[in-house]
């Protein structure tokens, strides 16, 4: 596992085979399931640029009727969910959020972490969800050092690659180039380690 300013950063490629990508891909995108709309920002202290998004599940629902428990999300996000906690061990998570978010052309948004504080504990599981995906399409996801003054990876949005990362890490999720008018579509497990759980 990789680490850059010590945290975590881990790429798995083929850890869902191709018709479970497209059957989440369909989930997210072609189907009424999902309540998307436009209007999340990543970090409204650096950018209000929107982009699309829906959530799935919300451990602190506040106003939503997004299910709080993994239990209560359908039967395909349980699935995914049983094949990360079989990849992820030894380490030992529970469930904060799952959103999927989708950007096309010219829809930004901002370097931002996934963590509100810098104590250790809270990672993200990144899917991405396209069916089929070049590299000319843009669409990295960008990591960052700490001061957000330099480029430290980046990962290319392949089709069922998974990225698994600490969430104080500052990234960038790039829109896709003019080259696609697809829309570039994940889905982002917000976790916490457990305390019985070793630190990735």
């Amino acid at each position: 596992m990789l680490k850059i300013e010590n945290k975590a950063i881990h790429v798995v490629d083929g850890a869902f085979d191709s018709a479970m990508i497209e059957e989440l891909f369909q989930y997210a995108v072609a189907s009424t399931k999902l309540g998307w709309r436009y209007g999340d920002v990543a970090d409204a202290k650096y950018s209000a640029n929107p982009f699309w998004g829906a959530s799935v599940m919300l451990e602190e629902r506040h106003e939503s009727d997004d299910p709080n428990r993994i239990e209560d999300t359908p039967e395909l996000i349980q699935r995914v969910w049983s094949r990360l906690q079989q990849g992820l061990q030894p380490f030992k998570f529970t469930i904060r959020d799952i959103f999927v978010n989708g950007q096309t052309y010219g829809v930004e948004n901002a370097i931002h972490t996934d963590c509100p504080h810098e104590k250790e504990g809270w990672y993200t599981v990144l899917i991405y969800l396209n069916p089929k995906w070049h590299v000319d399409w843009g669409g990295e996801t960008v990591f960052y050092n700490k001061a957000r003054t330099e480029v430290v990876y980046a990962v290319v949005p392949k089709p069922g690659r998974i990225v698994f990362f600490d969430a104080r890490h500052h990234h960038w999720g790039r829109p896709p180039t003019r080259n696609t008018q697809d829309l570039r579509v994940t889905v982002a497990f917000c976790l916490t380690r457990t305390e019985d759980s070793p630190t990735p």
